[in-house]
């Protein structure tokens, strides 16, 4: 009857320590995905988009209901800051796949000119507004 109870308790103090492997070890473990470096400033961006791009796209966080181009709210989530500098830099095309194209009867302009900082801080904006901080 010891014997029993002895691997009874064996046993029950194996299958813990597997629980709690398989509970903690894959968590431990796994990849976590590294929060973005971003550049740019958003407190600026917020005021840079209400003036540049609020007329066509809409953006909660700006209050912005533009309906000429993708609404910001809905695509931005999918979207990498990397993306967005592309976007604003080279225009919306320059992103976007031919389906996505077709059901704009415009295309948004290349916006170079604001120069490198400017668009930062709009795309950090837009990505901070899009995205769960």
């Amino acid at each position: 009857m010891l014997r029993t109870r002895a691997g009874r308790s064996v046993a029950a103090g194996i299958a813990g320590l597997a629980l709690a492997a398989a509970l903690f070890v894959p968590s431990a473990l796994a990849h976590r995905t590294a929060t973005p470096t971003l550049v740019g400033n958003s407190k600026a961006g917020k005021a840079l988009f209400a003036t540049t791009c609020a007329a066509c796209h809409t953006l909660k966080a700006a209050g912005a209901l533009g309906n000429i181009g993708p609404n910001l709210d809905k695509v931005g989530p999918t979207l990498t800051q990397a993306l967005l500098i592309k976007a604003i830099t080279n225009g919306g095309s320059s992103i976007m796949t031919k389906a996505a194209l077709a059901k704009y009867q415009t295309q948004m302009t290349p916006y170079k000119y604001l120069g490198t900082k400017t668009i930062q801080n709009i795309s950090r904006f837009v990505y901070e507004s899009t995205h769960k901080m």
